[in-house]
């Protein structure tokens, strides 16, 4: 008798914590944690490793880093307007010359606290190779 009360009173004991791996409808019983997709992190480039890719392989290159976020690193060749007057920022390879990579700033007022030759590093998104030059596109300066 004492065994058949104490099977019960575990039981009733096991359902009532949710010892049974049914959810009790307990916030979070079942909820797994979202977990950090492998797109969502950016793709950390320099300025020179981006434009090779480029000019080795548009096609490739697009599958890399077109669409993707891309922390870029690089030195500043030069800030400008292009024929719409949105800013964007050239960013030159290390030791390489006549070349560039164009980030279209998002916060274009930032541009005026930029110096040509100065290394940067910006957070944008990849937009492929607009009329010979590599493109990215909602850029913020790091």
């Amino acid at each position: 008798m004492k065994r058949t009360i104490l099977a019960i009173a575990s039981c009733v004991f096991l359902v009532s914590c949710g010892g049974t791996g049914t959810n009790t409808g307990t916030p979070g019983a079942t909820e797994q944690k979202a977990e950090e997709k492998p797109e969502d992190k950016p793709v950390s480039v320099t300025s020179s490793e981006y434009y090779k890719k480029y000019q080795e392989n548009e096609v490739a290159a697009d599958n890399l880093y077109k669409g993707k976020k891309i922390l870029i690193t690089g030195k500043i060749e030069s800030i400008n307007k292009d024929v719409t007057d949105d800013v964007y920022v050239s960013l030159s390879g290390e030791g390489e010359i006549s070349f560039d990579v164009q980030c279209h700033l998002s916060e274009p007022g930032k541009a005026a606290e930029l110096k040509k030759g100065q290394k940067i590093t910006i957070l944008g998104t990849g937009e492929g190779m607009v009329i010979g030059f590599p493109q990215l596109k909602d850029c913020s300066i790091q």
